[in-house]
This record gives C-alpha cells, structure tokens and sequence, in this order.
C-alpha cells in the first residue's frame, strides 16, 4: 500500500488544491493521512468534509500546533511500513500532477529504487505565475559509490526537500519523526536532514527528469522569517552532507567539496539577509554575526582558493560590512569590541587600522572609511581621508586616530607623498592641541629629511 501524509496549519485558501491533487491520481490505491494541526481557521472543517466523501483519508486533530505528541499514530506512520509498503509526503499548499503515482512506481519499480523523485515546477503563490521547474537532463540513477560522488552536484537540490518523492519502508524508517537527537536543526533545515536519513538507508535512488510536483513559493516559508538557531542549521547542513557522502562513497571528493562551500555560501547569503531584516535588537544581531564569521566554516567558505567566485563574495561582503555599519549606529558602546573581532574576520589587520576605542568614532564620523579597511579597500580608504581632511579641516576633530590611520595606509601603499601629507597634518594636531613636546620631537626628525619644506619651517616656528 502507498501512504501519503499531509499536515496543515491554517491552510484554508490551499488545502483542497493540494488533497485533490492526490485523490485524483490516476493510480488509486492509496491510504491518505491528513491531519489538522491546530488551525485556527476553517482548515478542520476542510479535513473533515473530505473525510466524509473519501473513505481513503483517515483524519487526525491536533490542538496544538506540530505538537508532536498528539497523535502518534500519524507522526510514527514511517515505522509501521510493511516492507512492500511506499510512503509520501505532501505540503498543504503544494500539488502533485495526476499522474505523479503512477509514473513514480513505474519508475520505482523499473529500477528497483529505495527512493524515487520527481522535479518539481515553481509557481508563485501570490500571482500563480510560474516561475519556473527544477528537472533534470534525463533520469538519473545513484546506485554505487562511483555515480553517487558522480551526480551528487546534480541531484543534491532534489535532496533537500521531503517532498516530490516516493520512499519504500526501508528509506522511511530511517526518518527523525518524534524523536529526533539534540543536532537535530528545528529552525531550519529538518526536511533535508531527514532525506538524507532515507538516502543513508537506501541502496538505490533514482531522479526522474520530469516535474511531477508544483511548489508554491511563500513570503510566509521559514526561508524568509528568522528563526533562532537558523545560522547553526546552515552548518549542520553543510556537516551532514560530507557524512552522506562519506557514508554512501568512502571520501568526499574535491569537486563534491568545492560543489558544498558553493552551497553554504549561498545558505549563508540568505540567512544574512533575512537576519538583518529580523527585528531582533541589533545588539542580539551582532551577537549571532559573530558566530557566524568566527565560524570556521564560514572563514573555509570565504577565504579557501576557488570556493567562491571573487565578485560574489566581494558583493555579499559589502552587504555585510554595510548592514553592520548600520547596526554599530543603533548598538550599545559595549557591542563595539564584538563588532571590530567581526570586521577582523574579513581584515585581520582591521584593529591595527582602527582602533577598537576609536571605531564608535569613526561610525558616527567616517562610516564608509571603516567599509573601506574591513574590505581592504586601501586605495579608497586613503583618498576618502584626503577629502575628509581637505572638507572637514581634520587637525581640529578630537582624535588623532584618522591621522595615524592615513600615515598607516600611505605607508602599507608605499605612497610617500601621501605619507609625509598625514605626516604633517599629524604635527599641526599636535600643536592645536597641545602636544608640543611630540610636536617638536616629530618637527626635528622631518626637518633632517626636509629641510627646506616650508610647511614644516612655519610649524617649527609655531612650536618656539
């Protein structure tokens, strides 16, 4: 027997879609597990109208919502496969073409397959535009260490979604349902866990290069919202994806390796930006983009020779440095220091350059100079402070920090016009402020090497 099992929340406006999809399969032997988990609007009274006109679904109430320990009879459905039983899954606001059943067993059977999957076609669900399919170039068949490492690359999108497949019992069995051990990621990521759960247990799996299945994309998906703990999901997905291939091919291959930083980064991308658009407080946000970026994960993604494309991650680092410029105008002086170890991820030479005390400073003064050095943006740091000193009159601000900065950066660019100009602003500072002792001291080591230098003659006679 095939046994399908949705559970909907608040899914008035897409659940008949989505189980007339299956009760109208052209192959009609099946058993539909639907559950109502907790609603809040009319999705029960759907459920139970169904119910009532198809004696093939067997409803199930939940009071609460994905409370799992209400009706184990529908979460523990997996473990109780007889083994020539198959078992699916559906979203509540997905669909399965007619004829999904009946050309998956076909394929199913043909190739003796523990898992078999369709493509999937995208369709928004605000307009019903579609968007698009995810299908693949022919079948694909993965039934030895060799084609596994293979077409890893190319099936891998197939294997993060539970959906749009056709498991045997063996493959189902080896689901997290009630139970699930403490890595397990719950913000994010479960779905994909559990697939490669089943692809672990199977011998063989197989894709079938046609979309079976359409996927209404949501503003309200879980992709979109931030949920604690989603940025340790993003490398727990990375982690259990080397074991999948460890499992079913004895190594992970370079390519297979390169192919997996690729998807982190871009795990990471939209994790990024969903955390910057959450409405934590920003000092909660500096907290987590800490661990994001000392995460060595994150610093093999971004610094390893070809896991990233250059421009990708100059583009996604800018955001980045961008968004955290942002929140340091909103946090408490006491983030500052948290905020300085993230740009020193990207700039190891970043606190040498500013100063973790003068960085609340040069937030508030000389924003788009800190992007600058977190980027090593060198080049544009300096003439950013040639303007600044040439607008803002630089000598009279209450920290020498911009002056030393540009001495720095002229000295790291080898440019010695430019380093004799910060050279002097910093002397007239001094004397504008009192620091006549370092003023005379640094006026008499230039005057060696200058000595004709007018500037430095008047500011000499300004010391006397």
């Amino acid at each position: 027997m095939i046994y399908f099992r949705t559970f909907a929340y608040n899914a008035e406006k897409t659940i008949k879609k989505a189980v007339d999809s299956v009760l109208n399969q052209t192959y009609k032997e099946f058993v539909y597990y639907l559950m109502d988990n907790g609603s809040t609007d009319g999705t029960r009274e759907i459920i139970q109208e169904y119910a009532c006109r198809d004696s093939r679904i067997v409803p199930f109430w939940c009071d609460r919502n994905h409370d799992h320990t209400e009706n184990l009879e529908f979460w523990e459905l997996p473990y109780r496969l007889k083994e020539e039983d198959f078992f699916c899954i559906l979203d509540a606001d997905d669909t399965y073409d007619e004829t999904f059943l009946e050309e998956m067993v076909k394929f199913q059977k043909e190739n003796e397959l523990d898992i078999a999957i369709c493509g999937t076609r995208m369709i928004n669900a605000v307009t019903g535009e579609y968007c698009g399919e995810r299908t693949l170039n022919g079948n694909y068949i993965l039934g030895d260490a060799q084609n596994f490492s293979t077409y890893f690359p190319e099936v891998h999108w197939n294997l993060r979604q539970v959906w749009g497949k056709l498991y045997t019992a063996r493959a189902a069995r080896a689901r997290f349902e009630t139970k699930s051990p403490e890595w397990f990621p719950r913000a994010y990521g479960g779905d994909t866990i559990n697939v490669y759960e089943c692809v672990k247990a199977s011998e063989k799996i197989g894709v079938l290069g046609k979309a079976l299945h359409s996927y209404l994309i949501s503003p309200r998906s879980v992709s979109y919202k931030w949920i604690d703990g989603r940025e340790i999901a993003d490398f727990t997905l990375f982690e259990k994806a080397q074991e999948l291939l460890i499992q079913k091919c004895g190594y992970v291959s370079p390519r297979n390796l390169n192919f997996l930083y690729a998807v982190q980064f871009n795990a990471l991308r939209d994790t990024l930006r969903v955390l910057f658009g959450s409405d934590l407080s920003p000092e909660r946000k500096v907290e987590i983009l800490k661990g994001i970026f000392e995460n060595s994960i994150t610093q093999q993604t971004f610094y390893e020779e070809g896991n990233v494309r250059e421009e990708e991650k100059t583009q996604l680092l800018t955001e980045v440095v961008c968004g955290i410029i942002e929140l340091a105008q909103k946090v408490e002086k006491s983030s500052l220091p948290e905020i300085a170890d993230i740009y020193k991820v990207f700039n190891t030479d970043f606190t040498e350059l500013i100063p973790t005390e003068a960085l609340g400073w040069y937030m508030e003064q000389l924003p788009l100079l800190v992007r600058n050095v977190a980027l090593q943006e060198y080049e544009y740091a300096v003439n950013n402070l040639l303007v600044y000193f040439a607008k803002e009159n630089g000598i009279e601000c209450e920290t020498d920090a911009p002056i030393v900065l540009g001495q720095m950066l002229a000295s790291l660019r080898n440019e010695e016009a430019k380093y004799v100009y910060f050279s002097k602003q910093m002397i007239h500072w001094c004397i504008r402020n009192n620091r006549l002792e370092q003023a005379r001291r640094d006026l008499d080591e230039w005057l060696q090497i200058l000595p004709e230098d007018q500037d430095l003659i008047k500011m000499k006679q300004m010391c006397e």
